[in-house]
């Protein structure tokens, strides 16, 4: 076994996993996230849907580690990923089949927490997908895609909410087209083992949407996170980039294009341009690490307001550090390297795993698990940036991606 292997094998054994196998609800399914920042408290047992669709992805790609001799840990990921599915079948959907944003402990619906955010519809179908490939369940994967479907008409007819940020009249978002892309994605790898028609269908849908961030988000080497449906002017809005969303993005596209044969070199040149261009401008010259948001000029976003809370947000946190862009980096870079052989994908690689395993980690042995909010030195901060928890996503997800990778290298 190769020396990368055995670094994220270890990483996932002894460093995260620990921390949310002890947060797993045994009794009524699911997992705890509401955690502080440092992983020493639970502040709350409510249950966001969009991280527990995240949770049930983790739980099926780690059994299927395991199954593969991949991952030493004897833990039931099955056995949990099968209370986590149920829980979300019996508690996340509406009578209209829209996904609820967030429940009680015991999946108790909440009357302000309902159908706020199509992220979180999302998010349950990645988790539902994932559970149908691990168990080969067809019914599983049918209803994945039936929600995959109605989410899809809901962004068509612009009948959707997505918090916890709100896209500003007149805008579209990178993101609900990057979401959809991945879903995409994973449902595609799912259908071929189940219906040649959906398989097709959702290959149509890749295309589309790689398409569709190419040519309407990407302008120069950017990827702009908000667009105007008009020439809006000088704006904080449209000047802005957020490097770890770019990096993701990008990642998100070569699998795809990976998966349906369609690497060609005018667009994985492009995208190469994309990612470059977010670490170089992205990372803090100051201090190390990537910045949440910059300028596409680089530095402190700034540009035309419009009195939005996402400029509000993007002032109040552009220069923190945050664990899931250098988490999404990682695998970025690291996947590029591998389609390219360019060293330069490598060096970028080394500089990112370099600042990320020497900041983010707790070290409290009795915690573990990553720091995952940190002000622009590095250090610690208890302070909300998107749901008001203690995510078990972007960090793992990157660590399994790495494995299965460097397999695929051998």
């Amino acid at each position: 076994m190769n020396k990368p292997i055995e670094r994220y094998q270890t990483e996932l054994s002894q460093q995260l996993l620990p921390f949310w196998k002890k947060a797993i609800d045994t009794e009524y399914g699911g997992v705890y996230t509401c955690f502080s920042n440092d992983g020493a408290q639970l502040i709350s047992k409510r249950k966001y849907i969009w991280s527990q669709g995240r949770f049930l992805w983790i739980a099926c790609k780690l059994q299927q580690l395991q199954n593969e001799n991949r991952l030493t840990d004897d833990f039931q990921w099955n056995r949990v990923a099968k209370q986590t599915y149920e829980f979300l079948r019996k508690n996340a959907l509406m009578d209209n089949r829209h996904v609820v944003f967030a429940v009680e402990r015991d999946g108790r619906h909440i009357a302000d927490q309902m159908d706020t955010s199509i992220f979180a519809d999302c998010f349950y179908v990645l988790g539902c997908n994932a559970y149908a490939d691990l168990q080969q369940d067809k019914q599983v994967f049918e209803h994945a895609y039936a929600i995959y479907q109605k989410i899809n008409n809901r962004i068509d007819h612009q009948t959707f909410k997505s918090d916890p940020y709100p896209i500003p009249k007149g805008y579209t978002s990178h993101s609900i087209a990057m979401i959809l892309l991945n879903v995409a994605q994973e449902l595609y790898i799912t259908a071929t083992s189940f219906s040649k028609e959906y398989e097709q269908a959702l290959e149509r849908d890749q295309l589309i949407l790689i398409n569709r961030i190419l040519d309407e988000f990407v302008t120069g080497s950017r990827i702009k996170e908000l667009k105007h449906s008009q020439a809006a002017g000088d704006t904080l809005l449209e000047r802005h980039i957020n490097p770890g969303h770019t990096l993701e993005s990008v990642w998100f596209m070569l699998h795809s294009l990976q998966g349906l044969q369609q690497e060609k070199q005018e667009t994985i040149t492009k995208i190469e341009e994309v990612a470059k261009q977010a670490l170089e401008l992205g990372w803090d010259q100051q201090d190390g690490g990537l910045f949440r948001f910059i300028d596409h000029l680089g530095g402190e976003p700034t540009g035309i307001l419009i009195d939005t809370p996402y400029e509000q947000l993007i002032h109040d946190t552009w220069n923190l550090k945050l664990w899931w862009p250098h988490a999404e980096a990682l695998y970025t870079t690291k996947l590029l390297e591998s389609i390219t052989g360019k060293t330069e994908w490598t060096n970028y690689y080394e500089q990112i795993e370099r600042y990320a395993l020497a900041t983010f980690p707790q070290t409290d042995p009795a915690i573990r698990e990553w720091i995952q909010i940190r002000s622009r030195d590095g250090t610690p901060l208890e302070k909300v940036v998107a749901l008001p928890v203690k995510d078990p996503f972007h960090i793992i997800r990157s660590f399994i991606l790495l494995i299965e990778l460097q397999e695929r290298k051998k």
